[in-house]
């Protein structure tokens, strides 16, 4: 299932994808580290979540495709 990591910098928008969590978490960091700013992840639910909020998720073994369901 693909996730997708979009995150706002000088430059304008960037939207990469991802085929599982860790990668988009660790994507999200990357931006943020980079300085961009509006950084989320959206999952298999289709909602957009800042990082701080999917990472609370993953950590409870909360899938982010859970409010499909």
């Amino acid at each position: 299932m693909p996730f997708f990591v979009r995150g706002t910098d000088t430059s304008g928008t960037v939207s990469l994808r991802r085929d599982n969590a860790a990668g988009a978490v660790k994507k999200a960091k990357e931006l943020l580290e980079d300085g961009s700013w509006d950084v989320e992840i959206t999952g298999p639910d289709g909602l957009p979540h800042p990082i701080a909020e999917f990472e609370a998720m993953l950590s409870a073994n909360v899938a982010p495709d859970a409010h499909a369901r």
